[in-house]
């Protein structure tokens, strides 16, 4: 699986971390799968757009 790296604000970090360990537990892996949701979520929520935008 490609990996990809960013990098993000101490306030989106703790935003995200926060999240994670609120909705799915403290463990170091999900956080992964809460930032591939997102991702998922968006790029829905987005290529749409696009494709409309570009006819």
């Amino acid at each position: 699986m490609p990996k990809i790296e960013v990098d993000l604000s101490q306030e989106l970090n703790e935003r995200l971390m926060s999240f994670v360990v609120k909705s799915r537990g403290s463990l170091y892996v999900q956080r992964s799968d809460v930032v591939i949701d997102a991702i998922k979520e968006y790029l829905d929520r987005n290529e749409r757009k696009v494709r409309r935008s570009n006819g």
